[in-house]
């Protein structure tokens, strides 16, 4: 199905769309910000006990601004917890570990356990919140029969269960996250994967995501268009937005061609 995206001063016809998660779908901050406050907490007091190698500041083990109260309140667009995959953000934590002192099975081992703490606290608490306009913009998008579809750094299941939270997941026809590609973003597998599975071409998709990883992966990928949205500018972002109520979608019905 062919669609017209409004978007700024530009009308183009694309047969897809593909989207982040964190922080193009669901607000960063309260879900991530959440998970990454009990990890970091955890980890300090993991570090503290060991007592050795004291001069760290528990912001930087997942690049974020902590408050008085250790409440997460910011965090780095170029850090691990906004772009690293989680396997990746255990092993930098590990080796925390390791370097005072942990053997390494012992370090991943407490790391594991710390993850669960926070995983557990955030399905408790599923705090998702939508980016502004995303709803009606999803709903816009399933009338006009557009395939929709979420290339993310999370995994799959994580990925699933947080749209489900938010009750979107079946708005989308596929869910890719990085334990179905060999190479992550900013490699562009992941949007050829899911335009495969969509039946598209990369070519005649958009891309909207809220990093310059995101960015380039559409580039490298060749889609039609990088929509960046946030309030910071990105770089390689053809387009940048604040929030979704920016965009249009139109239903494009094409006629028949006529016999000769």
């Amino acid at each position: 199905m062919t669609a017209v995206l409004q978007v700024k001063t530009r009308e183009i016809e694309i047969d897809a769309i593909l989207f982040d998660k964190d922080g193009t779908l669901l607000q960063f901050l309260p879900l991530w910000g959440k998970w990454a406050g009990v990890m970091t907490s955890l980890m300090t007091e993991s570090i503290r006990t060991l007592g050795k190698g004291m001069d760290f500041e528990s912001k930087l083990l997942l690049g974020v601004e902590l408050d008085e109260r250790s409440q997460v309140t910011g965090f780095d667009l170029q850090g691990p917890l906004s772009i690293a995959s989680i396997p990746e953000i255990e092993g930098a934590l590990a080796w925390q570990l390791y370097t005072r002192g942990m053997s390494w099975n012992q370090a991943i081992q407490r790391v594991r356990v710390i993850r669960a703490a926070a995983d557990e606290e955030v399905e408790r608490e599923r705090p998702v919140v939508p980016l502004p306009g995303l709803l009606s913009f999803l709903s816009h998008c399933t009338e006009a029969g557009l395939p929709l579809a979420v290339v993310t750094a999370d995994q799959t299941a994580e990925a699933l269960k947080h749209l489900q939270w938010l009750g979107v997941a079946d708005r989308f026809k596929a869910i890719m996250g990085r334990d179905r590609v060999i190479n992550g973003k900013p490699s562009p597998e992941i949007v050829y994967k899911a335009c495969e599975l969509l039946g598209v071409k990369p070519a005649r998709t958009v891309l909207i995501g809220d990093t310059a990883g995101d960015m380039q992966t559409g580039r490298l990928a060749g889609v039609r268009l990088t929509i960046g949205i946030g309030g910071e500018p990105l770089a390689e972002a053809d387009v940048m937005i604040r929030s979704y109520d920016e965009l249009r979608i139109e239903r494009v019905e094409h006629s028949a061609p006529q016999d000769a």
